[in-house]
């Protein structure tokens, strides 16, 4: 007997091959990103967001991580994986079952009262002949695996996401500065057009449109402070700080733009891709796709159970009939092996068939996907390299142009002060002033944006560290917890 179960075990289905995903891209095609002047060095990426040397957006960061409800849902379905895991890997096991039971009986006369104790274990195990447990053991891990990946992705979001709404508040702050300032021009120019026009030295057509002027700037500014207070409730509900406190919290470094002081890419490897969480939750959807066409194959062939027992009894009725007996004859140990059971499918209606020939179309759909998700994933890279290296050459035309206007306006006060120029002409060249530097505020943010972008398109980074997702069992708080290798994403 033991000899054809060995001969069955070696039966197994062959499981589907591999699938081999494309190799990834050798390099990539848009340019990295210029070395900034300070010649920064980004050796680790685990403290990322330190870098921004901003304490008030990681502060934001770590409050959001902790009320995020697609966090929750993301650690739910890791926990919900892992139950799946236990129970896939429990069926390659024998179950054991320990039964006791005690009583004290009279059974009339004859016999007098007694104890009767007994105690047993016993097991049972399907035996594993075509391999479907084993691959239903790997497709959940595999799952598992996948599911833990897009834990950690729906963290990165999680700090993208608000680091990008803190970063646009301050710049949204500093163009407010701007705003006020050109209305306050504005308001100088209609006053000094006002009292011209009424000297007779300007036209009240002229006048008019100055005052025109100022209101639409007044327009302007307050139109930039509601955007300003709708960015507040945005972090309010982003981080669930009370919005009181969150203007005490933005209080702090008000006006200062979070601009990374140390960021220098020599290399960014394209193999990098495939621990993108995303990418590595498809592959892994893949494998367990093949691992379930296995499955469904085996639910065509016997299955092969087998059981058995093991007891102790204790019976102290005949030792009181007899008691210079040694023992009771109810007292002893018992057991079995067996039955062997196998159960064979005859006919179910082509129910088996069809779910094969389902798996087989999940698995291709599993692949399609996954081709799918890492071309979108190489478009997100290049898109935020592309923006990266746009922003850098920008930026030194923005900081020329700013420099320029800013001597423009020096030098139309110095001939005012001459009174070789007039009131408008240097309230003119303020404004020009203002803009310019409004338009390098504008593309500093857009470029820390880009960064982000590329941070979020690397899947936390361009280090292997940083996508490594640890699963552990806090044994205190008895619920699953994830751990990462960073505290911040």
């Amino acid at each position: 007997m033991l000899f054809g179960i060995l001969v069955l075990s070696g039966c197994a289905i062959k499981p589907v091959a591999k699938y081999q995903p494309n190799s990834p891209p050798t390099g990539w095609i848009e340019p990295l990103p210029f070395k900034q002047a300070h010649d920064g060095k980004l050796s680790d990426l685990k403290n990322w967001w330190q870098q921004f040397n901003d304490p008030v957006l990681l502060q934001l960061i770590e409050a959001a991580q902790k009320v995020s409800p697609d966090i929750e849902s993301a650690k739910t379905r890791v926990a919900a994986a892992q139950t799946e895991a236990i129970l896939a890997g429990a069926q390659l096991l024998p179950t054991l079952t320990a039964d006791a039971n005690a009583s004290r009986n009279h059974n009339g006369v004859v016999f007098p009262t007694g104890n009767v104790v007994n105690m047993g274990v016993s097991a049972s195990w399907e035996l594993d002949v075509w391999g479907k447990n084993k691959a239903d053991d790997k497709g959940k891990q595999a799952q598992l695996s996948g599911t833990s990946a897009l834990w950690h992705e729906a963290r990165v979001i999680v700090a993208a996401q608000t680091a990008t709404q803190y970063l646009n508040y301050r710049l949204c702050e500093n163009l407010s500065s701007i705003a006020r300032k050109n209305v306050e021009s504005s308001l100088e120019s209609a006053r000094v057009a006002d009292l011209s026009a009424r000297a007779g030295f300007l036209a009240p057509a002229s006048a008019s449109q100055t005052l025109a002027l100022a209101a639409d700037a007044s327009s302007e500014f307050k139109k930039q402070s509601l955007q300003c207070t709708l960015m507040v409730k945005g972090l309010v509900a982003l981080t669930a700080i009370s919005e009181p406190e969150m203007h005490k919290l933005l209080a702090q470094g008000s006006g200062e733009m979070p601009i990374s002081v140390s960021l220098d890419v020599n290399e960014i490897p394209a193999k990098l891709l495939l621990q993108r969480p995303d990418v590595l939750n498809a592959e892994r959807n893949v494998d367990a796709s093949g691992f379930e066409i296995t499955v469904s194959q085996a639910q065509r062939y016997p299955r092969l159970s087998l059981s058995g027992n093991i007891g102790l009894g204790y019976d102290n009725t005949w030792r009181q009939l007899f008691p210079k007996a040694t023992r009771s004859i109810a007292d002893g140990t018992t057991w079995s092996i067996g039955p062997i059971a196998l159960s064979l499918p005859i006919f179910d209606a082509g129910v088996s068939a069809a779910n094969i020939e389902m798996a087989k179309v999940q698995y291709e759909a599993a692949k399609s996907t996954y081709e799918s998700v890492v071309r979108n994933a190489v478009r997100e890279v290049e898109e935020a390299l592309a923006k990266l290296n746009s922003t850098s050459q920008r930026l030194d035309d923005v900081n020329k142009s700013a420099e320029g206007f800013k001597l423009s306006l020096n030098a139309t006060q110095m001939r005012y002060q001459a009174n070789l120029a007039n009131l408008f002409e240097l309230e003119e060249a303020r404004r020009l002033n203002l803009q310019a530097q409004t338009n390098v505020l504008a593309l500093n943010n857009e470029r820390t944006l880009a960064w982000i972008s590329l941070y979020r398109a690397m899947g936390g980074g361009w280090t292997q560290a940083l996508n490594s997702p640890v699963l552990t069992i806090d044994s205190k708080l008895k619920q699953t917890e994830l751990k990462s290798s960073v505290s911040i994403p």
